[in-house]
């Protein structure tokens, strides 16, 4: 604050001579406004430069009680200006009372005007610092996050770039990269930007089942097709109808697998384990690996065809 700025008060009371010579003794730092009536006040709170808020407590009628409810119906109006409250009382828990209601300050009187007037100030000062941070932490949350990921380096803006570059389209994606750097988040995010956020997102961590359930999992069964098959039941690649299955560790899966796999990725059709026809399905693929894929394949660990089918678009996760 220089030259003839000053600090926008309201002083709520319906004491003249008090108000006369809190204008008086502030006159130097502050712009000082009365209120003394509902109309007043609430005029007063949609004031956009309002820096501060001095409300007398002894002037509602109601009592201490209804002032406390009055200061808690200005914090929340306003969260951005300072609210002190003064008094005559010598209750005890009244400062800590105003406090909850959100009072920054509580004054008893009678009143040290020096006093009143640097404590106001410095709580001024810091309720603009506060503002402030939350202003550049809301804009560097801003920059920095994307869908449920949070990055503002370089490298992350490229991610963003790039999963907004492939989120409308049907093509396979493979994401590549450390584990424990949010591949599944990236898979998510792209779900989210693209056509078919809306539709179903079914997830599997093909290293979390033993071989002997996965292959029931994903391409489902029908009734009697193995022991236990009470009833028929579609599998993952099913439940994907319209939307997007992510397979997330795909390097996992057995030889067996990958070959069935590839047959659904290339006729767009799935057989359950049992049944005898195919059923057309329309889903898009998303699969993440931390494995080298390409030694993979040179040593025979991963089918070659399957894995051209996979790396249409791969996307490569930087590490943390």
């Amino acid at each position: 604050m220089s030259g003839s700025q000053r600090y926008s008060l309201v002083l709520i009371t319906d004491n003249d001579e008090f108000a006369a010579e809190l204008r008086k003794e502030l006159v130097s730092g502050f712009q000082v406004l009365v209120a003394d009536n509902d109309e007043e006040i609430k005029l007063a709170l949609e004031q956009p430069e309002l820096h501060a808020v001095l409300f007398d407590l002894d002037c509602i009628s109601g009592g201490l009680a209804d002032g406390l409810e009055v200061l808690e119906e200005m914090r929340k109006i306003r969260d951005d200006v300072v609210l002190a409250t003064c008094t005559r009382s010598g209750q005890r828990t009244l400062p800590l009372k105003a406090s909850q209601a959100g009072a920054d300050e509580c004054f008893l009187f009678p009143l040290n005007f020096h006093e009143l007037e640097i404590v106001l100030t410095r709580a001024i000062e810091k309720r603009a610092l506060e503002l402030e941070g939350r202003r550049m932490i809301q804009q560097a949350e801003n920059k920095s996050a994307f869908c449920s990921l949070i990055g503002a380096s370089a490298a992350m803006q490229r991610l963003y770039q790039t999963i907004q570059a492939v989120a409308d389209s049907n093509t396979t994606v493979v994401l590549r990269g450390e584990s424990g750097t949010g591949k599944e988040l990236i898979a998510q995010a792209i779900v989210q930007s693209g056509d078919r956020a809306t539709q179903p997102y079914i997830c599997l961590n093909c290293s979390a089942l033993p071989e002997s359930l996965i292959e029931s999992e994903l391409f489902g069964y029908e009734k009697g097709a193995f022991t236990g098959a009470d009833a028929a039941r579609g599998g993952l690649i099913e439940s994907a109808q319209s939307g997007t299955l992510f397979l997330d560790e795909i390097t996992t899966l057995n030889p067996g697998l990958q070959a069935k796999l590839l047959r659904v990725l290339q006729e767009r059709t799935v057989q359950r384990l049992g049944g005898r026809s195919a059923k057309k399905i329309d889903f898009r693929l998303i699969c993440a690996t931390n494995d080298d894929l390409e030694d993979l394949v040179r040593k025979g660990q991963f089918r070659e065809d399957l894995y051209y089918r996979i790396n249409v678009v791969p996307i490569v996760v930087p590490p943390l």
